[in-house]
């Protein structure tokens, strides 16, 4: 692991022009040189393209880099940005690939006519190329995390807004580090819906109006190209979350022409409008459809239109008298048994249809792909306007704010060819939402079709089939064959180690997130039950995901954290550092062996 071997190295770089003599200390990530003060803003004006040329030169060719003063480059014809002179001259390396037609102490010129110039490719030193991936991940919802006024009064509501901000989080990833995690993951920061639904606001960063804008309530863009540096000069890796597959929320055409750049209704899918005006189409506010929704069976999106997508249905134990329908949400006071009356094949590994799910009767590909989440406008990537503009923004955003990593919401709803290229254009690994039971479809958002010779898709994939095994296994939460069944979670990792992904490292392990009830929670409170399963999730083949408060015991999913005074001293924080610590020393490609108890020989 080429990445790996280079973490903590110190490169080395010769004074730009001989002006000093001998070699100087270069940060690769920074483009910043011995002797500069790292703080300078005017450092932060270096085009991406000659940190990504210096990163490539350290980190593939091994070569001696040189680096320049600060502020005395240019970029082929162009002027740097930041310089609004003319007729100055700049020292320019004309060795490095990224600088072709840009010839030592060549004069540039007419500055501020000068176009922009398209960045390089990124590719991350920390991460070193997209064949690795971080040890451990910090799963963080910037809302919640922490403020950066000071104020620590405890916030726990779902819905609206509690300030936390990019500055809050930038003033405690110390915290963050002193635990042992190599990646923070973070909730999308972009331009929210301003204003209050039913289902309450952005605050969770999922219902984004400008593409090209940081919301307010977070911050700046600034703050969030800060919150990167500080990270980088941890050498740790910031893993951005973003969402493709639909915008806010949207009611009436006028709500859509306040986005950016997805200003016109044709931009979004709209499947069974018929006569309807769109305004007629999007005026719900509950009780959907319309729109045509993408999940279940409201739209006959995972099942026939109006059936009851449960597969299974709560029994009594005394005289299996039905108690509660079917109803797979709610607990059951009796015994969970398959429905012969369900749209679902027998002996479903899910509780209800879901995405992938394919034997389910009325199972519908185009519903799945097209259809809403309730209110939030589903973006048609068959326009070419949108499938362009989302392949060219993700491009941008990766430069703009020097993104390691990505994780992208509701994967299972968008199209493999578009994840294809929407991966390609990114140039950093994408791991992607797909909440299914369905191992060769799960392995299908890695290739198409599934195994070493079809098309890549994503690099990675969150490991949603082997959670709800997990969960149901530790701490009791019903799954079908998998409540207090760890042999089952067994099973389940043997038989993803045999089913056809791409590369089973880059799966992402979690035991619980911002979409689920708190391990704490499920668990009852049971430490030893508990620690089992944060265990299983730290050492399992795949990166280990960690959601914020965990370590605090929490049983809310969206309690803010600052009450708790970021205690370096509790058990939790000791635990994650000791384990951190642990899964430091092993390989990402280390064989997984499922061991039985019952062979005391193994053990």
């Amino acid at each position: 692991m080429v990445a790996r071997s280079l973490i903590g190295a110190a490169f080395v770089c010769a004074s730009w022009g001989g002006a000093s003599a001998g070699a100087a200390v270069c940060n690769a990530r920074s483009g910043v040189c011995h002797g500069e003060d790292p703080t300078d803003s005017s450092l932060l004006q270096r085009p991406r393209s000659f940190v990504s040329a210096l990163q490539r030169d350290v980190c593939e060719v091994g070569a001696n880099v040189q680096c320049p003063e600060s502020g005395n480059w240019c970029m082929g014809d162009q002027c740097c940005p930041g310089h609004s002179t003319t007729s100055k001259t700049f020292p320019c390396p004309s060795a490095s690939r990224e600088f072709a037609g840009c010839e030592s102490n060549e004069k540039i010129t007419d500055c501020t006519a000068a176009a922009p110039t398209t960045p390089a490719p990124y590719t991350s030193t920390r991460l070193g190329s997209r064949d690795t991936v971080p040890n451990s991940v910090y799963f963080l919802t910037v809302d919640r995390f922490a403020r950066s006024n000071g104020n620590e009064t405890e916030c726990d509501n779902d819905n609206t807004w509690c300030g936390g901000d990019l500055r809050g989080l930038i003033n405690h990833l110390d915290y963050i580090q002193e635990m042992g995690f190599e990646a923070v993951w973070i909730t999308p920061v972009l331009k929210q819906f301003d204003g209050e639904t039913p289902s309450g606001t952005g605050c969770m960063g999922y219902w984004a109006y400008d593409l090209y804008e940081i919301d307010e309530h977070f911050g700046t863009k600034q703050d969030m190209k800060d919150l990167v540096q500080e990270l980088h000069k941890r050498d740790m890796v910031i893993i951005y979350d973003f969402v493709a597959n639909h915008m806010g929320p949207i009611h009436n055409k006028e709500m859509v022409a306040q986005m950016r750049p997805f200003n016109e209704t044709k931009y979004f899918n709209q499947l069974f409008i018929g006569n309807m005006t769109f305004d007629e189409y999007t005026n719900k506010s509950s009780l959907w459809p319309p729109p045509a929704q993408a999940m279940w069976s409201q739209s006959g999106a995972q099942c026939t239109q109006g059936r009851d997508c449960s597969c299974y249905k709560c029994v009594q134990n005394d005289d299996l008298g039905i108690v509660g329908g079917s109803n797979p949400w709610g607990a059951c006071d009796g015994e969970m048994v398959f429905n012969d009356e369900s749209p679902c094949p027998k002996g479903a590994y899910s509780k209800y249809c879901m995405p992938g799910d394919y034997d389910c009767e009325g199972y519908n590909v185009t519903i799945t792909q097209r259809g809403w989440f309730y209110d939030l406008g589903d973006l048609n990537q068959t326009d070419p306007f949108v499938r362009k503009t989302q392949l060219d923004w993700i491009k941008w955003f990766v430069t703009e704010y020097d993104i390691d990593y990505l994780r992208l919401d509701t994967a299972a709803f968008m199209t493999f060819d578009f994840l294809s290229e929407l991966q390609e254009s990114a140039n950093v690994s994408i791991m992607g939402e797909v909440t299914t039971t369905n191992l060769t479809y799960h392995a299908n958002f890695q290739s198409n079709p599934p195994g070493p010779d079809g098309r890549e898709v994503l690099d990675g994939v969150l490991n949603f089939p082997l959670y709800y095994s997990a969960i149901a296994g530790f701490c009791g939460e019903w799954w079908p064959f998998s409540q207090w069944n760890l042999t089952f979670l067994g099973e389940r990792m043997e038989a993803q180690l045999e089913a056809p992904y791409r590369s089973v490292e880059r799966l992402g392990n979690f035991i619980d997130n911002h979409d689920v009830t708190r391990l704490a929670k499920v668990c009852n409170k049971d430490s030893s039950r508990i620690t089992n399963a944060l265990t299983w999730v730290m050492m399992a083949k795949g990166t280990p995901i960690i959601f914020y408060g965990t370590e605090s015991n929490f049983s809310e999913v969206r309690t803010s954290l600052w009450q708790t005074g970021y205690d370096t001293k509790s058990e939790g924080f000791l635990f994650f550092k000791t384990m951190n610590a642990i899964r430091a020393q092993i390989p990402a490609t280390a064989d997984l062996k499922v061991l039985s108890t019952e062979d005391s020989g193994t053990l």
